[in-house]
């Protein structure tokens, strides 16, 4: 085990808080699915496709922005390219606040997408910077469980409180302005990692940075894990992200208010899940097996309510609790791909699995809009499209199992 000098912990523990902070704010805007789909649908009018496709579309941002990031991260720092994004994401949320039209909501949040796709990676390297290789999943979990927490409950009943008073605009521009502040505070008090012996950069040219994606990329010892990676978020942001909404209001016939509690308990939950991952991970005897049972989990889950969509709450409601603790293994699956890369790649490796995870979210939160819409159309129950997301969402983690299965646990020869 790695020694851990206490001013180094105390540094890591003071950062972890700032980011922390911040990351709460950038939790809202990932979170906030559930609530602004059926604000966009009662007060603008939007289609199942359209939100979707609103929702989604910073998800696909995050996804396009990924390798881009990843060259970032190992060229010029955790710390700054941060800061740099983080300025896009504020102008997005502000485009967001303001949008009338469709397009422009669609616009601010592929922006907010571009600048907060980054977050979580540029906490795990740094993270990677200041404390022992086998503390780094445990940190990083610690922050996402906590912050991530208390921002994924923020963007429940509470945001559907702030915008049922104040409106969506005044809601967006008061977080694009705690955006701006954060940012401009990590920019003057963070470090990649302790000035004495902080994460090294490779003096790479950007020809060599981009040959040494394209090998991260290629790495066959690391393609079932992408394939894995496609539904690290997926699954979660698909339905606690977007359509537990409109299913707890149209299926179980919750107000918009009580809607928003059992969203927050579901984020509660996968918070809570996020948090335990820490401990797991760096317990556990194989990752591997510790990721499948949480997929078989998850595909357990969301079987009983595939064949049973209008079981009452008191069954679906910890149905979809025990969904939300198993479905954020991240941080285990990135320590797994982290055993596969020298350090210098591991910003490229681990940003390539959030392009898998990030592309998932936005293929499966489209499809399963269109299903809805045409079930819609067709006249068909509230219900059946539920069914079909639901089924959509099972074959997707049972396909991406199935395929790392086969993963090795670690490199040949260790």
């Amino acid at each position: 085990m790695s020694e851990w000098h206490p001013d180094d912990r105390r540094a890591l523990r003071n950062i972890l808080i700032l980011l922390g902070s911040f990351f709460v704010i950038v939790q809202i805007n990932r979170s906030a699915g559930g609530v602004l789909a059926n604000y966009l649908g009662s007060h603008r009018g939007l289609s199942p496709t359209d939100i979707g496709t609103v929702m989604g579309a910073m998800f696909f941002a995050s996804a396009v922005v990924q390798l881009p990031t990843g060259l970032l991260f190992d060229r010029i720092g955790a710390k700054r390219t941060l800061v740099a994004m983080g300025l896009v994401a504020v102008c997005g949320i502000v485009l967001f606040a303001v949008a009338e039209e469709t397009w422009a909501l669609v616009t601010g949040r592929f922006m907010i997408g571009l600048g907060h796709g980054g977050v979580i990676t540029a906490v795990y390297l740094i993270a990677m910077g200041w404390a022992p290789p086998d503390r780094v999943a445990q940190a990083t979990a610690s922050l996402v469980g906590i912050a991530g927490g208390i921002g994924g409950v923020m963007a429940t009943a509470p945001l559907e409180l702030l915008l049922s008073e104040v409106g969506l605009t005044t809601t967006f521009l008061v977080v694009a302005a705690l955006t701006l502040a954060f940012t401009i505070v990590i920019q003057f008090t963070v470090r990649d990692g302790p000035a004495s012996g902080g994460v090294k950069r490779d003096p790479e040219t950007f020809a060599q940075s981009l040959a040494g994606l394209l090998e991260v990329i290629r790495m066959p010892e690391l393609r079932r894990i992408y394939v894995m990676g496609f539904c690290f978020t997926a699954p979660f942001m698909t339905i606690g992200g977007l359509w537990a909404g409109p299913y707890f209001t149209d299926v179980q016939g919750l107000s918009h208010e009580q809607a928003s509690i059992a969203l927050l308990i579901m984020v509660v939950a996968l918070h809570v899940g996020t948090f335990l991952y820490g401990p797991l991970e760096r317990f556990a005897t194989s990752r591997k097996r510790l990721i499948l049972s949480a997929v078989a989990l998850e595909i357990a889950c969301l079987g009983v309510l595939a064949v049973w969509p209008s079981a009452p709450i008191y069954v679906a409601g910890p149905i979809l609790f025990v969904f939300g603790c198993v479905a954020p293994f991240f941080v285990v699956l990135a320590s797994h791909a982290r055993g596969f890369v020298p350090p210098h790649r591991a910003g490229r490796a681990i940003t390539t699995i959030n392009l898998a995870g990030l592309t998932g979210v936005f293929v499966l939160q489209t499809a399963t809009g269109g299903a809805i819409d045409w079930v819609q159309a067709t006249g068909g129950a509230a219900e059946t499209g539920h069914r079909i997301v639901f089924v959509l969402v099972i074959a997707a983690l049972a396909l991406s199992a199935l395929a790392y299965a086969g993963q090795p646990e670690k490199p040949a020869g260790d």
